[in-house]
């Protein structure tokens, strides 16, 4: 059971759906796919465990993960809690098998001009990467969001763009064998500000103070909110909102969620707050974009309806 947002097709090849989806899986029960799709998911949020294929048994998988799963033939995930249903936010990538099968019996690849052999070059077995949802990979997923909530002129070719950096980021630290990235070889102010983003990304949804941010990355608050200004054009605090803003669009895509828990999650201290916070960045209540998500979503899935039948991919 589940539902998606921001579902964008007909990205070119090798892409066959980019979305993202809220999928439930009840108490103590176990969601089996076995559709064999090429896949890429970002966790947004939640938590569950996952087997694919049977290899290396159970894994938990959880927010900030990225999963990367090349064609399988059976992929589990698992809630183990007697109590309560599990839920995943996900961002996913789906590519089209048969393009990329046809790519895999080339005798020559060009993986540094064409994306699909890049795939096929980079992502030859399954992999979890544990955090690898850090500020760059979510300036990205935001990016993302932001074409595909406005869809104004060219958002398609937007969307592709930063679906293929998202997929680079990936493969850069599948290859350097670290799930999070060195901040080594940036200028000071680039050190500082990355360390900071990882930690506002770490714990936006608990009571940050400037205070918190500076001495992480030890310096002096002044400093810091100069140094971060000049660099992002933002204040850490207009950083901090936004990143409580873009968890605020995810979570009200699940109906179950009530507005002042959603405002809570995001560290918003009232709802009166989180309110006139989400008015000000996105220009609607928030109770007006849950209508206005889950009504694209309702017409996209009517529209798919009434017309040809064709094969979608699973979680």
């Amino acid at each position: 059971m589940g539902f998606a947002a921001h579902s964008i097709e007909s990205l070119g090849l090798p892409f066959l759906l980019v979305d993202e989806t809220v999928f439930v899986i009840p108490k103590a029960s176990t969601l089996r796919l076995t559709k064999h799709h090429f896949k890429i998911l970002f966790i947004l949020s939640g938590q569950a465990e996952h087997e694919i294929d049977s290899i290396e048994g159970r894994q938990p998988l959880r927010a900030g993960d990225i999963l990367v799963a090349p064609v399988v033939k059976r992929h589990d995930y698992i809630n183990p809690d007697p109590r309560d249903a599990a839920a995943l936010q996900t961002l996913r990538f789906f590519f089209d098998s048969d393009h990329l099968e046809q790519h895999m019996r080339r005798r020559l690849r060009r993986p540094e001009t064409d994306l699909t052999d890049f795939l096929l070059h980079h992502f030859q077995r399954v992999n979890v990467l544990k955090h690898g949802i850090d500020s760059e990979v979510t300036q990205l997923i935001n990016a993302f969001r932001a074409e595909a909530d406005d869809r104004l002129t060219g958002y398609r070719h937007r969307i592709r763009s930063i679906c293929t950096d998202l997929i680079i980021a990936v493969a850069r630290r599948l290859e350097s064998g670290r799930d999070k990235p060195s901040l080594a070889g940036g200028s000071g102010a680039q050190q500082i500000v990355a360390s900071a983003k990882e930690y506002m990304l770490k714990h936006f949804a608990t009571p940050l103070t400037l205070e918190d941010v500076a001495w992480h990355v030890r310096k002096g608050e002044e400093h810091l909110a100069r140094v971060f200004k000049r660099q992002t054009g933002q204040s850490v605090f207009d950083y901090v909102r936004e990143l409580r803003i873009h968890h605020a669009k995810t979570l009200l895509q699940d109906a179950s969620l009530t507005l002042t828990e959603i405002a809570k999650r995001c560290g918003f201290n009232s709802l009166s707050f989180f309110s006139r916070a989400f008015r000000e960045q996105v220009g609607i209540s928030p109770s007006r974009y849950r209508g206005h998500v889950t009504f694209a979503s309702t017409s996209t899935s009517k529209r798919r309806r009434s017309t040809k039948p064709r094969a979608r991919p699973g979680v």
